[in-house]
């Protein structure tokens, strides 16, 4: 046999030997109560220019979310005898599941619940709710019920694929639903007269107020269909943070805190909190 044929026969049983062995794989990421302890650092999703959620001013992050990622870092100090500081992370709506998983962020505060997000997501809370209100046009108020506006000569204005457009489908079988790419598309429709009114939450409606002051008076609509908004966190084998998150986010809401950071953010970005209809509870 040559050297040559005694070299390749011995780099093709490696070949084969490298193609039996199981494939590397990462490390598992460390629970995120241990990682936050040793770090002294908690990764808070924001998603930018989102008021009054979240947005910036000079470089500081503002916003009842951002208030409640400043909240979380105090309570887990005093939890953990230690100084943590909190770290903005920025994020978007389609990809802060997945940035949770990644183990990029530790929280977000802002997601809905689904029973998909609730299998790869701890979720903690609800912090809030939102109730769903209709920003109708001038010169349109059918009444405050939901049935008011389940009419087929009313039509309604949603944004496409928000819990919004749920809501309507559901409680407004008879109305015809118009489903926009998006909130300035929605407004739009109603002040062209393609829309009678616009189903959204009441935050949103507090915003699409301040910008559009030729829309007419916004409604919680009856009985209340209110969106419970929770907390986020990785399902990391161990979820000491995700238990200290609904601890800390009952607490929150309990004793009114959550309720004044959403007031807090809506005064400083120059929301008109006295618009809010009478009986709203977050």
């Amino acid at each position: 046999m040559t050297l040559f044929r005694m070299l390749r026969g011995a780099a093709v049983a490696l070949l084969a030997l490298v193609a039996l062995a199981p494939a590397a794989t990462p490390a598992a990421a460390a629970p995120s109560w241990d990682t936050i302890a040793k770090s002294g650092v908690v990764r808070v999703g924001v998603i930018p220019n989102r008021p009054p959620y979240f947005w910036q001013e000079n470089g500081e992050w503002i916003g009842f979310s951002a208030e409640m990622g400043r909240d979380v870092a105090k309570a887990l100090s005093k939890a953990l005898n230690k100084e943590i500081k909190v770290d903005f992370v920025i994020t978007s709506w389609t990809t802060v599941v997945l940035d949770l998983q990644a183990d990029k962020i530790d929280t977000f505060f802002g997601l809905s619940y689904s029973d998909e997000r609730k299998k790869v997501l701890n979720l903690v809370g609800p912090m809030y709710s939102l109730p769903n209100v209709a920003l109708n046009a001038k010169n349109f108020n059918p009444g405050d019920k939901w049935t008011d506006y389940s009419k087929p000569e009313v039509k309604v204005a949603v944004v496409m694929g928000t819990t919004d457009e749920q809501a309507a489908r559901q409680y407004l079988p008879n109305a015809e639903i118009r489903a926009l790419k998006g909130m300035a598309e929605a407004v739009l429709d109603v002040q062209s007269g393609n829309a009678n009114t616009l189903v959204t939450t009441v935050l949103t409606g507090l915003g699409a107020l301040k910008a559009n002051k030729s829309l007419g008076a916004m409604t919680v609509l009856q009985p209340a269909y209110t969106l419970p908004s929770f907390g986020g966190a990785r399902r990391d084998g161990d979820d000491r943070f995700a238990k200290f998150l609904q601890d800390w986010a009952t607490e929150y809401r309990k004793d009114g805190r959550s309720k004044a950071a959403i007031f807090k953010a809506m005064e400083q970005f120059g929301l008109d909190t006295s618009k809010i209809p009478a009986g709203v509870e977050f």
